[in-house]
């Protein structure tokens, strides 16, 4: 498709599209933007709470797993432009689990910016590797222990459908697979780096003269032309996990979730594999053991009930550890505190309030 008829076509295109939580996005020209305060928004923040930071992506139910005991530290960009196209760019500084399902009548492009490369259902995401999001897909993101860097443009469906149009070239944009897909893409990933790191410097030196639908449409057509280009030079490949490793630890965690208690005859029995083929699966897909692994959701599964609604905690903080399997206090609170950075009291007080981001940009 070309690439200036994509233009116009998108340009043509009225009406509003959800972006931020609770604000339409108007199409607006340039002249009347800066009357139109809910065309265009931006945030910038740092976070010490990697839970405050999993709540900034909208429309995507999200869990955060902190499996490294660093501090935390992260980063979380967000732009929300004309026609539901979204830019959310974001950091984080240590070993991270990070769960996501993706919302109806969107699409996402992902790219991760980091090395060495974090990965997606298992799948190391390489420089020149896209995690195409569909609606109702999901995934999880393993991010190693130094850390992550990752950008994601978002597009609403009736946004791609007049760029698509019926070019069966462009198949891994049908929304119906409702799957994620890794492809080796080298035009696109190349395409949303530049464009998606442009816009985010834009965003962050001017935004009174931002025009959001000149952003959206460039973002939406570059998107689409260098994934169409990449298809007609036969460049992409849609990537699967062709380790076995990569099964074996898929196995184990979604059998870790459940088990009530750590115990590697059942683990085995459960998922047919040996414990060395479990254990050298986790080191090399988290950089933790099983069994670290497996106490780390328990105190997740903790903070999280101490986490709830001020008028949902009736329960002990003891009478809830002892419920995850933490039956000794002073042992217990010490991983606590050397997971998290606070004592379970203060987590419970901080309850009655969102946590805060540490700062803003």
């Amino acid at each position: 498709m070309d690439q200036d008829s994509a233009s116009a076509k998108l340009a043509k295109k009225s009406g509003s599209s959800p972006g931020t939580p609770g604000t339409e996005l108007q199409a607006s020209g340039q002249d009347d933007y800066l009357e139109n305060e809910t065309a265009f928004s931006y945030s910038d923040m740092e976070f010490d709470d990697f839970e405050a930071q999993s709540e900034q992506l909208g429309g995507y139910d999200q869990e955060y797993i902190k499996l490294s005991t660093d501090p935390f530290r992260g980063r979380f960009v967000s732009a929300f432009f004309d026609w539901g196209v979204s830019l959310h760019y974001e950091t984080v500084n240590c070993a991270m689990q990070q769960r996501l399902s993706c919302p109806e009548g969107v699409i996402g492009f992902g790219v991760s910016l980091a090395q060495p490369e974090s990965a997606a259902n298992g799948i190391k995401l390489g420089r020149d590797d896209v995690i195409i999001t569909r609606p109702g897909s999901e995934f999880v993101v393993d991010v190693p222990r130094k850390g992550g860097i990752f950008l994601l443009l978002s597009f609403n469906l009736r946004t791609l459908e007049p760029l698509v149009g019926t070019d069966s070239i462009l198949e891994h944009l049908d929304p119906d697979r409702r799957k994620l897909s890794v492809v080796r893409a080298a035009c696109l990933a190349s395409s949303l780096k530049a464009g998606g790191m442009a816009t985010v410097e834009a965003c962050d030196k001017n935004t009174r003269y931002m025009a959001p639908h000149v952003v959206a449409s460039a973002l939406a057509t570059n998107s689409v032309a260098a994934l169409c280009l990449d298809m007609r030079l036969d460049h992409v490949r849609e990537r699967t996990s062709d380790k076995q490793s990569a099964a074996v630890f898929t196995a184990a965690r979604d059998a870790l979730s459940v088990l009530e208690e750590f115990d590697y005859t059942t683990l085995g029995a459960v998922t047919g594999n040996s414990p060395r083929s479990i254990q050298l699966a986790f080191a090399e897909h988290v950089q933790v053991p099983p069994r670290h692994y497996f106490r780390t959701i328990k105190l997740h599964r903790v903070r999280q009930a101490l986490r709830s609604e001020p008028g949902a905690q009736s329960a002990t903080i003891g009478d809830i550890a002892a419920a995850h399997g933490f039956w000794h206090w002073s042992r217990f609170t010490q991983l606590y505190r050397q997971q998290f950075g606070e004592t379970p009291s203060e987590t419970r007080a901080r309850a009655n309030g969102r946590p805060r981001p540490a700062g803003a940009a």
